[in-house]
C-alpha cells in the first residue's frame, strides 16, 4: 500500500477528485460536453486503477497466473479517450468543416487503433503508431478550439471557462508526451538513464493535467458577452 503514496502516484489524488466534483455535471442545465468530459474522467479513474491493480495483484489472483504487462488495459484506453475528448471538441467547435473533419479523422483513428491493438503491434506491446497519432490529432484539436477563442466576437473570463481548463490540461500533457513517445523506444536501447528521466517528466506531466482537470470542475460553464 505505502508504494501508492510514491511520487509517480501522486496524480491520482486530483482525479479521484476531479472524478468526484465531475458528478455535478449529471444535474440538469449542463452542456451535454461537461457530462462527456466526466465520462472521460472516470473512464480515467477506472482505467488506471485497473492497470495498477493488474501489476500489483489482479494478474495473479483466483488462480492464474498472468504476464504484469498492463499495457493491454492502457493501449485500449488510449483509443476511448481519443473517442471522448474528440467527442468534446465536436460539441465546442463551431465551424462545420472542422466539425466533419473531426468526425472522420476520428473514425479513421479508431479503425487504426484497432488494427494496430490486434495485429500490428499487439496489446502488450505499446502501440506507439496509433498512440502517437492520437497525440498529433488531440494537439490540433487544442489548437483548434485556441484559434476559436481568439476570433470569437463575445468576451469570456478564461480563467473560470472549464472547456479552457481541459483543453489547456490536454494540450500541455500531449505536446510534453509526444516527444517522449517517439524518442522512448531508441533512448531505452541507447541510453536507459535518459529514458527513466523522460518517465519523471511524464509523471509530472500527469499530475499537471489532473490538476488542470480539477481545476476545470472547479468552475461553471461561462456564457460569452458582447463586446
Amino acid at each position: 500500500m505505502q508504494r501508492f503514496f510514491s511520487y509517480e502516484y501522486m496524480y491520482l489524488l486530483p482525479l479521484l477528485l476531479s472524478a468526484i466534483l465531475s458528478l455535478k455535471t449529471f444535474r440538469p442545465g449542463w452542456p451535454k460536453q461537461y457530462r462527456l468530459f466526466a465520462v472521460l474522467i472516470w473512464t480515467t479513474l477506472l482505467a488506471e486503477a485497473l492497470a495498477n491493480l493488474w501489476i500489483h495483484k489482479l494478474h495473479n489472483m483466483f488462480g492464474w497466473n498472468y504476464s504484469r504487462n498492463n499495457l493491454w488495459i492502457y493501449n485500449f484506453y488510449f483509443l476511448i479517450r481519443l473517442v471522448l475528448l474528440a467527442s468534446i471538441f465536436y460539441q465546442i467547435l463551431y465551424e462545420p468543416r472542422t466539425k466533419k473533419i473531426v468526425y472522420a479523422v476520428t473514425i479513421g483513428l479508431v479503425v487504426f487503433g484497432l488494427a494496430d491493438y490486434f495485429i500490428i503491434q499487439s496489446p502488450f506491446q505499446y502501440n506507439t503508431y496509433s498512440v502517437i497519432s492520437c497525440h498529433v490529432t488531440l494537439i490540433a484539436l487544442c489548437l483548434c478550439y485556441f484559434r476559436q477563442l481568439l476570433q470569437a466576437p463575445g468576451i469570456i473570463v478564461l480563467h473560470k471557462e472549464p472547456m479552457i481548463w481541459m483543453t489547456l490540461g490536454t494540450f500541455l500533457y500531449q505536446s510534453a508526451s509526444l516527444p517522449f513517445l517517439i524518442m522512448f523506444g531508441f533512448l531505452n536501447l541507447q541510453h536507459s538513464p535518459l529514458a527513466l528521466s523522460l518517465l519523471f517528466i511524464n509523471d509530472i506531466f500527469n499530475f499537471i493535467i489532473c490538476t488542470c482537470y480539477l481545476i476545470s470542475f472547479l468552475c461553471k460553464p461561462q456564457h460569452s458577452q458582447p463586446l
